[in-house]
Parts: structure tokens; C-alpha cells; sequence
């Protein structure tokens, strides 16, 4: 909070005035004012987003959700008095509700002149610079309405979502189809392959689970005998995120009595065919691919058609139809040097039978295609193909190398429903955790009679991602769920308790946390002495001396202009740096500028070792009217030169020694993937990585292993923890 706009507030209800207006007479919205023509009074209302003062004459700016216009403040219009309030108490970010007469400048800037001006709603805060304040991408993600307010083109991104899902609405609706909703927390966890959350219902003293999918509620409504129907479906699964993954999503699921999947593929070539026309007036749309890059693809129907088993052996040579087991499977995955980065131990078949698939074919494919009959393992809700019993009628419409609709005729025959759902408890309870339980109240719907039908599900999240060019699902969630930047909160309420009940692995981390901080308290006297830097004990390290979170917008300019080879490393810390921060009790910003401008200098220096941290890195920085600090806190990371200088004796500094390493080899880690995603990286891989002498020689194990002496974390969990961070950042820095 800004005391200085404070003190303007309170000035305004000094004099009488409100600086919070309950409501507003808005005659026209900013578009809508622009295109009146001069003379029209107008009564408008907006944020401030830009304000000049020429002396007798203030121009400002205000923008709504429909764009901006240009108002004009005279002091002979309004009064000396009415003039002079105005420059004294209206700051950018302020709402002003605004009554005039709309005219067009010299310049034919289309104008409303102001007659009367009303404080709406005082802002407390600076606003972001346009150029600045959303920089950093998981501020955008953490505080959407700054990048809402900042960037056009975020907002229209948002409007561009609506006006999809309302377009799918309107398809639906001329194709006869009722839109209902179903439950989100349900006794089974029903309606896909995947792990579900799990709740507490505290009325009825029972775990309850958060849906996966709408489906088997949509099928039981035609079993009462409604024809066609759809929702629009908040879903939740309990598994990995990345780039194309989020827990909780949105879906738009439908079924439709009497039709087969063959039916729905021509209903999705037609729906989607129709529902871009009408947006964007043409079927050929440029997406982003699984690497980022720019590609055009064709929606105009007939779609190509391959089934999952031509898929993987047309882009792997493995014919699935011969390696018709788990174990011939896995002997073929191994003879074709494939790694499936999950434990394919815990995996049935046709789980292990999907994980290459997508690890082999699914990327690949650019263009809109229809993936089907899969098999029946992997499909305990699809209707068995009458020809073939092993796979199911099913299809997947992939575009992009994303997953956007899955589909299939529905099995109906509650026999062999009921079998079906008994060998997926049997997966779940040999420790396939995506396998699908039990659903005996769908089973008893089907008892009942259920007409032939079809049914259909679309990721709304993806779809829209990939037609507003965005390679993250977080950028097209207004408001994505985040980790909590106070993780020592988090753990004090009991989280840290609750992870040693249920894991045996996370009970072996805490105990080493314990014991390595018992160690580190024992011999902090001796550490010092001990040790090629200077060390002060941990219970004794003084405060951050001071806070430069300030300079964070000039921090992301000095990358842009200076960074290129070193950008992602120097990005990768700062996230790190700022993660970290919570858990020592730091201020986040300042420690994400210390982790961003750390390295600054190393593309000027040409690796250049002994000059590093000297008078090149003082430079650059020096333009930012920095406190001395900052350049004290980036030499300390270089102790072979700086240690006696510069001690680690702030955990700032330590974090930052520990760290520089460590975001460096991960990086390395990542780009030898064949992926080359973070998404794929596990901390075990990176621990494992670190045994290999000859793989990034260059990088000091010694120095990262230096967090469980330094930070009392044990090395496990530091790996952990950064890599975390790093995943947070990873469209950013593209990996």
C-alpha cells in the first residue's frame, strides 16, 4: 500500500467526498464512446491508465474491457477548484466515472471533454508498467489481473475463451442437444483413467472424491431418457503437471442416444469446422507444435485416420498387435532402446500400452487426426469393436501433438460393464494408480437399460491454448492454482505431519533434513575453519541487510539486453531464489534479483573466469542506482574470489551458492532428454546424473552438495525443491 495515495484518499473523504462510489450512470462503454459522433454527451467510466498535465489542460486515458479513449480536463470547463482536485488526488489506476460532450482533437483523436469527474475507486498500489510489471510469468500467473489490466492481449485471450465456449453452446443447441450438470464430489471415481483426489464429507463422515469426469452421470441421464445432452465440466485428476497438464481443468463432455463413435467423428469435423469459421473466418489455423514453434493446420474435414497400433509402429517399428502382453510388450520396448520415464512395473497393459504411445507417436502428430481402436484394456467404459474384442470403438482427436477430444461408442452391456470395472480394481489394487474403480451405482443404472450411444469429451483448456498460440495451459486459466509462495506456513499447519504418514519415502527425507541440521548444529563451531569459504553458523546469521525488490522491472530489461546464452540459467535461478526466499524468510523479489543478475556478465566475459564478478558485471549494474548490497550479494556466490570479501553469512547468499550450480546442471539434465522438457525430468535423474563424472564435468557436485551444510536441507530435497521452481518457469525459458 502506496501511504501517499492512502493520504489521497483520506483527503478526498476529509472534503466530504467518497472515494469509493457504490455505483455509476454509464451511458456508453469506451468503444462505444469512440464511435459517437462530436456532440454527444456521454457519461463513461474506467481506469486511469495514462494522465498528462499541460497546465490549464489535462489529458488522461481510460480503459475498460472494451478498449480506451482519450478524455480532456480543462480548468474552464470544470472550474479552477474541480481542476486542481483533479492534479491533487487522481493517481493512474484510479476509476473515474466521467460526464461530457464527445469531440475529436486536431489530431483526430476522438475525445470526451470533461464536464464532471467522480472518483470511483481509489487505488492504493502503483500499477505495473506496461512493459515491465507483468514480465515475469508466474507474477502473471500468481496476480492475473495485473496481466489482465497490463496486456491486451492476456484480456482478449480471456475474451476469446468465453466467446468459444459460448459458440460451442450455440452448436450444441442446434443440434438438439440439453445441457445439464452432474456432481462434482461422488462416492466412486468414475469416468476416465486417472488418479483421483480424494475429500472428506464432514456431514456424512465419508472420503468422497473430486470427479474425474462427467460421464457415467451424462450416460445415467439417457438411461432416464434424455436424448442428447452436454456440460461444460470442471474436472480434477491427481497427476503430473506440466505444460499440457493441469489438475483441475475444464471439459465439455456430451452423449448422444443412437449414434456410434463413427458419428462423432463427423459431428467434431463439423463442430469444429463451424465454430472457427464463425471466429475466425477460416479452418487453417497457426498453433504452436510440442517444440514451441509455429505451424499451420487445416481443419477443413475429412480428417486422416489411424488406429493406436498403426500409430506406434508406424513411428517406433512395434506392432502391439504381436506384442500382445505386458511382458512382450515391454520385451519390445526394451529391444527398441525406448524409455518410458514412469515405473512400468506398476503399469497394466493397456496403461503401459498408452505411455508409449505417448511417448513415441503422439508428439508427432500436427495436423488434426483421429487416433482409434484402442485397447479394451485402456478403455473400461468403451464399447468392444464387434469384429475384434481386443480393442474398442474409440477415437482421439490429436492436434499438435496434444490429446483435445476422446470419444467413443459407450459400453452398454452392464455384464460386461461389471467385469470390466472388476479387472481395473484388480490394476488399482496391484498399484496402477490411474487404473478405474469400482462404479456399481453406474452398473445398476445399466440394469435398467440404456439406449446405443455415443459419447464425447473435449479438453477446453487445450483446445483454446492451441488457437490462441499459447504452449502452457496456465495461460489460458484465469486463475491457475499456484504453490504457495510462504512454504514455511504451509508445513506449520500440520503439512509436513501429513506427508510422513503417507509416504515411507517422505519419512526417509525428513529424518535426513533432522539428522543433516543435528549435524550442521554439532559442528558449527568447526564448519568455519573447516570449510574454502567463510561460514558463519546458522543460528547466528544476521538478517537481509536490506531489500532491492524494486529493481525487479529494471532486472528483466538487463536480461533482455544482456543475456542470451546465460538467459534461462539466469531466469531458472531467479525462480529458484524467490522459492526460496519463503523458506528462509526473505524477501522473494529481492532474492529473484540476486538469482537473475547473478551471471549477468558471462556472455560479455567469453568465459572468462578470474574476471567474472569484477568490473564488466559492476557496470551493467550500476545503471540500476542499485544499494551496494546487491553487487556484495552476486560476488559472494564467487567465494574462490570473493569469499573473504564477501562471506556467505546471509542465507541469501548461501541459497544463491548452492543454487547457481545446481539450475545449470539441471538445465543439462533436461536438454539430453529426448523431450527436452523439464516435464520429464525426475529428481532421481538429476541425482543419478551427478555420479557421472564426465557428464557436465564443469559443473562443482561439491559446491551443491554444500546445501546440506550450509541450508541444513538434505540434497534430495534441495534437488527436489529446485527443480520445482524450475518446472514453474519452464515455458519461459523454453524447456
Amino acid at each position: 500500500m502506496d501511504p501517499i495515495r492512502l493520504a489521497k484518499a483520506q483527503k478526498i473523504k476529509a472534503s466530504g467526498g467518497i472515494p469509493y462510489a457504490a455505483t455509476f450512470p454509464r451511458t456508453h462503454k469506451l468503444a462505444d464512446a469512440r464511435r459517437q459522433q462530436d456532440g454527444t454527451q456521454v457519461n463513461v467510466a474506467g481506469r486511469v491508465v495514462l494522465w498528462r498535465d499541460m497546465g490549464k489542460v489535462t489529458f488522461a486515458q481510460l480503459q475498460d474491457v472494451t478498449g480506451r479513449i482519450q478524455i480532456a480536463l480543462r480548468a474552464d470547463t470544470l472550474g479552477q477548484q474541480m481542476y486542481d482536485r483533479a492534479l491533487a488526488v487522481v493517481d493512474l489506476g484510479d476509476f473515474l466515472g466521467i460526464k461530457g460532450e464527445r469531440f475529436t482533437t486536431k489530431t483526430g483523436e476522438p475525445t470526451v471533454l470533461v464536464k464532471e469527474w467522480t472518483m470511483l475507486s481509489k487505488a492504493l498500489r502503483q500499477p505495473p508498467e506496461k512493459w515491465h510489471g507483468i514480465a515475469d510469468q508466474e507474477t502473471a500467473w500468481r496476480q492475473r489481473y495485473l496481466d489482465l489490466m497490463s496486456n491486451r492481449e492476456t484480456l482478449d485471450r480471456f475474451l476469446f475463451r468465453s466467446l468459444f465456449i459460448r459458440k460451442l453452446r450455440e452448436f450444441y443447441w442446434s443440434h438438439d442437444f440439453t445441457e445439464v450438470d452432474t456432481p462434482v464430489l461422488v462416492n466412486a471415481a468414475s469416468g476416465a483413467l486417472a488418479k483421483p483426489f480424494v475429500t472428506h464429507h464432514e456431514a456424512y463422515d465419508m472420503d468422497v472424491y473430486l470427479r474425474i469426469a462427467p460421464e457415467t452421470f451424462l450416460k445415467e441421464a439417457l438411461v432416464g431418457g434424455f436424448d442428447r445432452v452436454f456440460e461444460v465440466a470442471r474436472c480434477f485428476r491427481n497427476e503430473g503437471l506440466d505444460p499440457s497438464h493441469l489438475q483441475d481443468f475444464t471439459m465439455v463432455e456430451h452423449y448422444a442416444a443412437y449414434w456410434d463413435y463413427t458419428h462423432n467423428m463427423k459431428f467434431t469435423e463439423e463442430m469444429f469446422s463451424a465454430v472457427l469459421k464463425d471466429m475466425l473466418g477460416t479452418g487453417k489455423v497457426k498453433i504452436p507444435d510440442r517444440d514451441g514453434k509455429l505451424v499451420e493446420v487445416n481443419f477443413a474435414p475429412p480428417w486422416p485416420r489411424f488406429s493406436i497400433r498403426e500409430a506406434i509402429e508406424r513411428h517406433c517399428g512395434i506392432d502391439i498387435g504381436i506384442s500382445d502382453s505386458k511382458g512382450a510388450l515391454l520385451d519390445a520396448i526394451k529391444s527398441k532402446n525406448i524409455r518410458l520415464d514412469v515405473n512400468v512395473e506398476d503399469l497394466g497393459y493397456g496403461s503401459l500400452v498408452d505411455q508409449l504411445y505417448k511417448k513415441v507417436a503422439r508428439p508427432a502428430i500436427v495436423q488434426p487426426t483421429f487416433i482409434i481402436q484402442h485397447p479394451i484394456e485402456l478403455s473400461p467404459l468403451a464399447r468392444r469393436n464387434d469384429e475384434n474384442p481386443r480393442i474398442t470403438d474409440r477415437f482421439q482427436l490429436v492436434v499438435g501433438g496434444w490429446e483435445i477430444v476422446n470419444a467413443y461408442s459407450e459400453l452398454i452391456d452392464p455384464v460386461d460393464q461389471a467385469q470390466r470395472f472388476e479387472s481395473q480394481a484388480s490394476a488399482l489394487a496391484g498399484g496402477d494408480a490411474e487404473a478405474h474403480d469400482k462404479d456399481d451405482e453406474y452398473v445398476k443404472a445399466l440394469e435398467y437399460g440404456a439406449p446405443p450411444c455415443s459419447g464425447w469429451g473435449m479438453g477446453v483448456d487445450r483446445i483454446v491454448a492451441l488457437l490462441t498460440q499459447k504452449g502452457n495451459l496456465r495461460d489460458v486459466v484465469l486463475f491457475p492454482l499456484m504453490k504457495p509462495l510462504d512454504q514455511d506456513s504451509t508445513d506449520s499447519h500440520g503439512a509436513l505431519k501429513e506427508a510422513k504418514k503417507s509416504s515411507k519415502a517422505q519419512e526417509k527425507t525428513v529424518k535426513k533434513e533432522e539428522k543433516a541440521k543435528e549435524k550442521l548444529q554439532k559442528k558449527s563451531s568447526d564448519s568455519s575453519a573447516s570449510s574454502s569459504t567463510p561460514i558463519h553458523s546458522p543460528l547466528s546469521l544476521p538478517p537481509q541487510a536490506s531489500t532491492y525488490s524494486h529493481l525487479l522491472p529494471a532486472a528483466h530489461g538487463l536480461l533482455t539486453k544482456h543475456a542470451d546464452k546465460t538467459k534461462a540459467h539466469l531466469i531458472a535461478t531467479g525462480a529458484v531464489m524467490e522459492a526460496l526466499a519463503g523458506r528462509f524468510g526473505g524477501d522473494p523479489q529481492t532474492w529473484k534479483v540476486a538469482g537473475m543478475l547473478h551471471d549477468l556478465d558471462w556472455d560479455h566475459l567469453e568465459k572468462d573466469i578470474e574476471e567474472h564478478c569484477g568490473t564488466t558485471l559492476e557496470q551493467l549494474v550500476s545503471a540500476l542506482d542499485s544499494p551496494g548490497e546487491l553487487l556484495a550479494d552476486i560476488r559472494s556466490h564467487y567465494a574462490e574470489k570473493y569469499g573473504n570479501e564477501h562471506p556467505l553469512d546471509s542465507w541469501l547468499r548461501r541459497c544463491l551458492y548452492c543454487v547457481d550450480e545446481l539450475t545449470g546442471f539441471i538445465i543439462a539434465v533436461a536438454l539430453v532428454r529426448p523431450s527436452k522438457k523439464l516435464a520429464d525430468v525426475e529428481v532421481k535423474s538429476i541425482t543419478k546424473k551427478m555420479k557421472d563424472k564426465a557428464f557436465a564435468a564443469q559443473v562443482s557436485r561439491e559446491q551443491i552438495r554444500k546445501c546440506e551444510e550450509l541450508l541444513s536441507i538434505p540434497l534430495d530435497a534441495f534437488v527436489g525443491l529446485t527443480l520445482d521452481a524450475m518446472k514453474g518457469v519452464a515455458a519461459e525459458i523454453g524447456l
